[in-house]
Formats: C-alpha cells, sequence, structure tokens
C-alpha cells in the first residue's frame, strides 16, 4: 500500500475529524480528489509551527528571519482577496516585510510542497523543489508576482525593485515521489 494512502475507509472521517480549512472552520463537504492536497498542506502547516516554535526558542534566533504558514500561498494562487489580504495581515505585516532579511514562504501546490524564499537585501527570490517541474516553479513565479503586486500596491511603497526568481540545486525526489 502507498504511504499517502490511509487504510480502506479510514480516509474520509479522519480527514474531516482534523480538516481546519484555510477559513478556519471546520468542514465536512471535501470532494475526494482534494483529500491529499488538504492533507498535505496540514502536514505542511503542522512542520512549519514546529520550525518556528523551535527557530523561535533557540538562543540564536535571528529575528530577521520570518516563516510564514503554508496557507498565505495558497490564498495568493487561488486569487482569494479576501483570505490574501487577512493571510498578509497575519503573516506578513508591513514592518516584519521592511525589517526582515529574509522570508520563508511554503507552497502547497499537487500534492507536493516547495519553499520560496525572499532575501530583500539581494533583491531576489529562491525556489526549493525536490521535484524539478516546470509546474511548481510556475506557481512559485505567479505567487512572486502576486506578492509583490499586493505590497506595491497596498502598502503604498511605491514601484519596487524587480525581484528575480533563482531556482536552487536540491537533492530530487525519485519517481515514486515519497
Amino acid at each position: 500500500m502507498p504511504l499517502d494512502q490511509p487504510k480502506e475507509g479510514t480516509k474520509k472521517r479522519r480527514v474531516i475529524q482534523i480538516l481546519d480549512s484555510p477559513e478556519g472552520k471546520k468542514s465536512a463537504k471535501i470532494k475526494k480528489a482534494s483529500y491529499l492536497h488538504l492533507e498535505t498542506i496540514q502536514v505542511i502547516d503542522a512542520f512549519v509551527i514546529r520550525l518556528c516554535n523551535k527557530i523561535e526558542t533557540t538562543n540564536s534566533y535571528d529575528r530577521k528571519i520570518h516563516v510564514t504558514r503554508p496557507w498565505l500561498a495558497q490564498a495568493f494562487l487561488e486569487g482569494n482577496l479576501k483570505m490574501v489580504a487577512k493571510r498578509m495581515n497575519e503573516n506578513v505585516s508591513q514592518q516584519k516585510f521592511l525589517e526582515g532579511e529574509r522570508i520563508l514562504i511554503p507552497i502547497v501546490s499537487s500534492g507536493h510542497w516547495h519553499l520560496v524564499e525572499l532575501v530583500r537585501e539581494e533583491t531576489k527570490f529562491y525556489h526549493y523543489s525536490s521535484i524539478n517541474s516546470p509546474i511548481y516553479t510556475a506557481d512559485a513565479v505567479k505567487f512572486i508576482n502576486k506578492f509583490m503586486s499586493f505590497i506595491e500596491s497596498n502598502w503604498g511603497l511605491g514601484k519596487l525593485e524587480h525581484h528575480g526568481l533563482v531556482s536552487v540545486a536540491v537533492p530530487q525526489q525519485g519517481p515514486t515521489l515519497d
């Protein structure tokens, strides 16, 4: 049995019990095709929370590094403007953006998670993905364009410098995707 498939008959019940939608409401009306995606984003969200807690309790924590929750990128990629405003307020305030040296933004798309890192000093975004695919690069570019457009138009910072995207060579997953 593949690792991403729970035992027969347990998937629906487990998803309904633990699913926290991006809007923060419990939801029992989830299409079967979206189970894996929502479970993946929940797992990544749990890791991000754990990572933040670990980083922030370390003596050498550099307050110039900020990690967002994956729901932020999700809102941008879906084009949900109401949710974008809410998630930006929760994840990347104008002050955090202006003071931060690095912002780490996990993206979950097509059941795969990848990471975009904004390095403000270099005016670059770095993209880390264990699957080298134009699909994930396109999602990263789409997110970056919408993210920078939001900042320019909503924070009154004027036209920001162009932030290029650099795909970082990282170890790649095999064909089994696990």
